[in-house]
């Protein structure tokens, strides 16, 4: 029951990535900040009900971590295209250039065509955990709609670039991990 419960929230993560682009772009900057808090709530608690019904399963170790890059890439790429542009008014464009994000792409789609050619799915390193609950921390500031969207603007891009030097070494670590 926790494993089925564990990988119904993790597809209920990916499925927020639609109407949180849809909350950026309409200008709905609480709702946008609210579904990205909830999907951050959910891969805890997934990964919560996994070990507490015996481990993950090798369909959650495989989809779990699509499913956040789904969901973190959705911000990422829509505050890109703020900076590059249009900037919505509500929300800071991302403090970052464009090949920093281009690094970030890379590397998540590398570490997951990796992962899926891994007979146990790869399950997540502490590493690979730390770097998406930093995501999710950077992208919170990005997105926070509120007073002080200077200091949050500052605190994200910051966060990005721990994040993103993170997501660097932790899959470096995934891939070392594997030659060894």
């Amino acid at each position: 029951m926790a494993q089925r419960l564990a990988n119904s929230l993790t597809v209920l993560r990916a499925l927020l990535a639609v109407p949180l682009l849809l909350a950026l772009q309409g200008g709905w900057g609480w709702w946008a900040w609210g579904l990205l808090v909830c999907g951050a709530l959910t891969d805890g608690v997934d990964g919560w009900l996994a070990r507490r019904g015996g481990g993950g399963s090798l369909w959650g170790a495989r989809l779990d971590p699509l499913c956040d890059k789904l969901l973190l890439l959705a911000p990422l790429l829509w505050l890109a295209g703020q900076g590059a542009g249009g900037a919505d008014p509500g929300i800071s464009p991302i403090p970052t250039p464009l090949w920093a994000v281009w690094l970030l792409l890379a590397r998540e789609f590398l570490v997951t065509e990796w992962r899926s050619r891994q007979p146990t799915g790869a399950p997540a390193h502490w590493s690979g955990k730390l770097k998406t609950a930093t995501q999710f921390l950077c992208f919170g500031f990005l997105l926070w709609p509120g007073a002080a969207q200077t200091l949050t603007t500052a605190v994200g891009g910051g966060l990005f670039w721990v994040a993103l030097a993170m997501a660097w070494l932790s899959g470096i670590r995934y891939i070392k991990s594997n030659l060894a």
